[in-house]
């Protein structure tokens, strides 16, 4: 599935594009042009600002700690008029102290298990903000909505799983949808650390998963969920205690 026009063309942004246009459930789609998902906003230029002000966009969720937000500060544009800060502390996900505990020699190696249990500690630990995410993705009042972390591919990847596996979506394109961050930004970003850390003697490929979003450490954290929960609504209604009204409601509105 060509997802090339769901991307938005940012200078400042690597990973920023829509979720809507996958089949989903009972022969319909994702809704296009509402729910937006992007890595840091901090860099934007005043041409990304415009471009994201001409979708419309005026509710922006973000997952990053205070730590991240004031190091980072996010470049906001003129059509928002919420901005929600659902910070969620998972040190993999925070990508900057992360590099900097690799590059000290602290992190030598992070294996796909240790990524899929960061990625099932987030749910448990911060599944209140899920929720929270999850409620406001329903509202109407919200849309156009983007949510984001640091580099848009572990916090905002389960984000994003949440609500593609929540309308239906075949679970190939979920997982599709969360690798394209590879390509959008993973590499690239890899290529840009690469002379540094390899100057401090880290092997690139034993911290890879951690730098990139590796197709099976999400499979395994889905199928964890199905397992044990029973799928994702089970899951999200069970565990995040999100009201079952709100996923019918996010439902009607996001599929079309």
């Amino acid at each position: 599935m060509n997802r090339d026009a769901a991307v938005v063309p940012l200078t400042g942004a690597m990973n920023c594009r829509d979720i809507g246009g996958y089949p989903a459930t009972q022969d319909r789609r994702v809704r296009t042009n509402a729910i937006f998902r992007s890595d840091r906003l901090s860099q934007l230029t005043d041409d990304d600002q415009e471009e994201l002000a001409g979708y419309g966009i005026r509710t922006v969720i973000d997952f990053r700690t205070s730590a991240e937000a004031s190091r980072d500060v996010s470049r906001l544009w003129s059509t928002v008029t919420t901005h929600a800060p659902l910070p969620i502390g998972d040190e993999i996900a925070q990508q900057q102290e992360f590099v900097d505990r690799i590059r000290s020699g602290e992190i030598t190696s992070v294996t796909v298990d240790d990524v899929v249990d960061s990625y099932l500690d987030m749910l448990s630990d911060s599944g209140f903000q899920f929720a929270s995410f999850l409620e406001l993705t329903a509202d109407l009042d919200c849309w156009p909505l983007l949510f984001h972390c640091t580099a848009g591919k572990d916090r905002t990847g389960i984000a994003a799983a949440l609500i593609l596996e929540l309308c239906g979506v075949e679970r190939e394109f979920v997982l599709d949808d969360y690798e394209l961050t590879n390509v959008l930004r993973s590499e690239r970003r890899i290529e840009e650390l690469k002379p540094s850390l390899e100057a401090a003697g880290v092997n690139i490929d034993a911290i890879r998963p951690a730098l990139s979003a590796p197709r099976i450490a999400m499979a395994r954290t889905l199928d964890d969920i199905d397992k044990t929960h029973g799928g994702v609504e089970a899951f999200v209604v069970d565990e995040l205690h999100v009201d079952p009204d709100s996923i019918a409601v996010l439902r009607l509105n996001l599929l079309v």
